[in-house]
């Protein structure tokens, strides 16, 4: 515990989360950047992929992404990816990838462009789409609008990882960094311990 002031703040909460932006670096050259990498939309028709500046490898992370723009229902893809992964296709298409992708009604869940889990419920301007990457479980999970969105998406995640989304020029997102471990996903691992 840290005294700050009349703040007493758990310093290994305080480190436990990461604060990052998108990385122009290694995005699709589509991609069009604003808010200091935090914005994102594209100027193509076609699915284009950006990474997040920081990479995982270890302990559980969360982080939300704001429904900026949401015209003609598009089907932008949510998720993580290794740095590797094919930019010029919808995430979750190649083996590189682990995405939920959602319309206007329902998600999906893909990763080598097996798609699983159909569920209602989609996104609108305004929504919110939460990320929790679980190295601790090896788990993804994704929610929207702070419910869990389907079950457990993903198991058996490991190696280094990094956020990720796909959109087209229908579609502005904002990154949200720095976030807690939301209370859907906190009350149920107090449960199963």
């Amino acid at each position: 515990m840290l005294l700050i002031g009349h703040l007493t703040v758990d310093i290994k909460k305080l480190v436990a989360v990461a604060w990052f932006a998108f990385d122009p670096g290694s995005a699709h050259s589509d991609i069009i950047f604003s808010n200091d990498n935090l914005t994102v939309t594209c100027n193509s028709y076609d699915d284009r992929v950006v990474l997040g500046k920081t990479g995982f490898s270890k302990g559980v992370h969360y982080w939300e992404l704001t429904i900026d723009r949401y015209d003609n229902h598009p089907d932008p893809a949510f998720g993580v990816a290794r740095v590797e992964v094919m930019k010029d296709v919808m995430l979750g298409k190649d083996d590189k990838a682990w995405a939920m992708y959602v319309d206007n009604n329902r998600s999906w869940f893909m990763h080598n462009n097996s798609h699983t889990n159909r569920t209602e419920g989609g996104i609108t301007k305004g929504a919110t789409v939460g990320v929790l990457l679980d190295f601790t479980r090896r788990t993804l999970t994704f929610s929207i609008n702070e419910e869990q969105q389907g079950p457990v998406a993903f198991e058996g995640m490991e190696g280094l990882l990094f956020p990720a989304v796909s959109l087209n020029r229908n579609v502005q997102v904002t990154l949200h960094t720095g976030l807690p471990i939301p209370g859907f996903y906190s009350s149920r691992a107090s449960i199963a311990s």
